[in-house]
């Protein structure tokens, strides 16, 4: 049986029918995927998904979705602290998994998965959306040019009301997107310099994460919430010629490049007991960037049916987890 993108017949399920896994749900209907089996076990929040989508199907035995030979690929949208269990039951039996990042809650976890799928027929592919945004792509393309010269420092803010998780902290749900990116743009993972969090919902657990980080000679500030009023999803880049910022909620300009840039004049031949040097600034013009338009889900979805070997797999999950158990 073709158990790739193209057969949109094929048997699929999806564990985890919450607030992404409705969003999945959605996005393979509107792949046309017609034969989509579900399975929650709080069974309320299944027939929630039904009612909004009624050609799913539900099932209530998550071992007659194991059982089934018809089923290869399947979509775990399930909490990071169950997941070990759960996805090395699936491993088992040879089945396909797409599993929602960052996955586990502790790298043990995801370096013995890694042993189980080296044993066994099963393919896991990560759920780092960003990996497959097209102006992320851009961005790169940007840097690797040096249009921006060389780059300097680099801040992200990621910020919203909610989703709040009760089992994992902001930096393993949000600063973990953050990571991919820098992981894309550069092929490496920063190291952490100093950090702030703050507790205030639960304890132990992070709604507020602000991280100073430096990859190579590149500055980089984190600041992420899920408790703040506003949705912000910015990128700011500093380079040496120019800068630019990346805006995701803004649909018309998403990338603006900023032609200004501030530095000191070499007064190196100049005795500095009779000049002080002053930042010099310079303003050009300003323009956005225009690219293509897929959403990052369907990329992302695709991906996962086509690769034998994803980008996000095993190997990715357990470089951005090394960095997420320093914060």
């Amino acid at each position: 049986m073709n158990y790739s993108y193209s057969n949109k017949n094929q048997k699929l399920a999806l564990i985890g029918c919450g607030y992404w896994g409705t969003i999945l749900v959605k996005t393979l209907i509107s792949l046309r995927f017609k034969n989509i089996t579900i399975y929650d076990q709080n069974y309320r929040f299944a027939k929630l998904l039904k009612k909004k989508f009624p050609s799913l199907q539900i099932e209530k035995n998550l071992n007659k979705i194991l059982l089934d030979d018809k089923i290869l690929n399947c979509f775990l949208i399930t909490p990071p602290s169950k997941n070990f269990k759960l996805v090395s039951k699936f491993i088992s039996y040879n089945k396909n998994i797409f599993l929602e990042k960052p996955g586990m809650t502790k790298i043990s976890d995801l370096i013995k998965i890694k042993k189980k799928l080296k044993k066994s027929n099963s393919k896991l592919m990560l759920g780092y959306i960003y990996f497959f945004n097209d102006y992320i792509s851009k961005i790169k393309s940007i840097i690797d040019k040096k249009s921006l010269g060389k780059i300097l420092y680099i801040n992200f803010q990621r910020q919203n009301l909610g989703p709040i998780r009760n089992d994992v902290d902001v930096d393993y749900d949000l600063t973990s997107h953050d990571v991919s990116i820098l992981y894309k743009l550069f092929k490496k993972t920063p190291r952490l310099i100093s950090k702030k969090k703050y507790s205030l919902l639960k304890k132990n657990i992070s709604d507020i994460s602000n991280l100073h980080l430096k990859l190579d000679n590149v500055i980089i500030d984190i600041n992420n919430s899920w408790i703040n009023p506003n949705k912000i999803r910015k990128i700011t880049i500093v380079g040496t010629k120019k800068m630019l910022l990346f805006n995701e909620l803004d649909q018309l300009r998403p990338i603006t490049v900023y032609n200004q840039y501030a530095k000191y004049p070499d007064l190196s031949f100049f005795d500095n007991k009779f000049l002080k040097s002053k930042a010099y600034i310079y303003f050009g013009k300003n323009y956005s960037i225009k690219t293509k338009k897929t959403y990052p889900l369907n990329n992302e979805i695709k991906h996962f049916f086509d690769f034998k070997k994803p980008f996000t797999n095993i190997d990715f999950g357990i470089k951005i987890f090394n960095f997420l158990k320093t914060v």
